[in-house]
């Protein structure tokens, strides 16, 4: 009796298995191309928020100081 099972794959298995690489290659690129201008996006006003509040105590430190000087020199005339 001879079997019906062949030990060859079929060309049509070696298509599916390379498209469906090419597939998942394909997914991960788009979600790397989101993904990474959301971080460069999210990371930029982070630091534009930290840029921001070191400027505010700065100017506010600097206000301190002209106020101090004012009083001091109101006090010596």
């Amino acid at each position: 009796m001879q079997s019906n099972f062949s030990t060859q794959a079929t060309p049509n298995s070696q298509y599916i298995d390379s498209r469906m690489q090419t597939d998942s290659s394909v997914n991960i690129l788009v979600g790397y191309s989101i993904l990474i201008p959301m971080i460069v996006f999210v990371g930029f006003n982070i630091y534009k928020k930290h840029r921001t509040a070191v400027f505010q105590r700065q100017v506010a430190s600097l206000e301190k100081l002209w106020h101090l000087n004012i009083k001091k020199e109101l006090e010596e005339k």
